[in-house]
């Protein structure tokens, strides 16, 4: 396997590891979406475990390499992540002051 592949390679393994991340963002936004309209909110133990994995989502997003090699769709990617990773930390804040 040459350079050329081998960046590759690590161009498609790092795309796939970014999608996985979208997809728990993506089930994370659900999780606390319908948690409003129901009575999870003031469940402290369900607050506690949600604002983990809020938190560890957010180390995990926030300490993602710049990708290299020119792919301009993964960069944009993981600053969209960035975003919503903030804004899902708010919208679960707001949510238990509202409970």
């Amino acid at each position: 396997m040459n350079i050329v592949e081998m960046q590759e390679k690590l161009v498609t393994i790092q795309k796939d590891y970014i999608d996985t991340l979208e997809q728990a963002v993506k089930r994370l936004e659900d999780e606390i979406s319908e948690a409003s309209d129901v009575e999870h909110a003031g469940h402290p133990e369900w607050e506690k475990s949600i604002e983990g994995y809020i938190d560890e989502l957010h180390a995990i997003i926030f300490s993602l390499p710049e990708p290299r090699y020119g792919h301009e769709d993964l960069h944009h990617k993981i600053t969209d992540l960035r975003k919503r990773i903030k804004n899902l930390y708010v919208d679960f804040k707001k949510m238990i002051e509202a409970a």
